[in-house]
């Protein structure tokens, strides 16, 4: 009788000692997994913080290219259009009373001074930010830096993409950026940038036919950490395929909302 009770004692302790280790086992398991939320909460709120900033920071930087722009359109390509218009009011003056073709052609040109106007002074309004439309900023600059003809630009994209405006300005930057590069550093006389859009993943190549670089030595660089680090807020990769002497290729590819419209 004796033994059978110190065998039931030590199977009460034994239990007691099995609840208490996975009683313990359990909070220790609900404190790991509490402290993971935390973090990851943290991390989230972390990142929405960084894209955040960097968003205003692209709206600043993407404003600051504009009004660069807006300066140089008034004085090169508004400003022959209004002296063009000018000029032709002072030939309809010295014809009169027969100038209706001048005026005609005078009338025209000054309307494609105002639209040009408009065009830019659009560009200036908090609305044009709320509603960027990457693929119009983007033929836009392509037009841009063609009409230079240092380089050729050559564009291939679809109508529209499936991503936020906020995300759209980013991702602009982004581009600009290594266009910028490629400009400065490659020595190309083409750039190719194709964008394409496949089931939930956005991908857009930029490659020039420039000298190339070795990517050891570059990757470190400024301008490449600061592409990576807004792709990563975007959710998505950049990679760069460069050999010295055959160009560089960079590729992008970021997950997309195709519900959105």
């Amino acid at each position: 009788m004796q033994v059978s009770s110190n065998n039931i004692i030590i199977i009460v302790v034994i239990i007691t000692c099995t609840f208490f280790i996975a009683a313990a086992a359990l909070l220790t398991y609900v404190r790991m997994y509490n402290e993971r939320k935390r973090k990851h909460q943290e991390e989230k709120k972390t990142m929405t913080g960084e894209f955040e900033k960097q968003l205003m920071q692209s709206q600043l930087e993407t404003r600051e290219e504009t009004f660069y722009q807006l300066g140089e359109e008034l004085h090169d390509n508004i400003g022959q259009l209004l002296n063009s218009t000018k000029l032709l009011i002072g030939v309809s003056q010295r014809t009169i009373p027969n100038p209706p073709d001048t005026l005609i052609t005078a009338n025209e040109t000054l309307g494609k001074a105002i639209q040009e106007l408009r065009s830019l002074s659009k560009s200036l309004n908090k609305e044009w930010l709320e509603q960027f439309n990457f693929i119009e900023n983007l033929e836009a600059e392509v037009a841009r830096i063609n009409s230079a003809r240092s380089l050729q630009l050559h564009l291939s994209h679809p109508g529209s993409l499936h991503l936020q405006a906020d995300k759209q300005i980013i991702l602009f930057r982004i581009v600009q950026e290594i266009l910028q590069n490629a400009m400065k550093h490659a020595g190309a006389k083409n750039i190719y940038i194709t964008v394409k859009e496949a089931g939930t993943s956005l991908t857009i190549t930029i490659k020039d036919d420039g000298s190339g670089f070795k990517e050891t030595a570059s990757a470190k660089g400024v301008g490449l950490l600061n592409i990576k680090h807004r792709t990563h807020l975007l959710g998505g990769t950049v990679q760069w395929q460069s050999f010295v002497g055959s160009g560089t290729a960079v590729i992008i590819q970021i997950p997309v909302n195709t519900l959105a419209s």
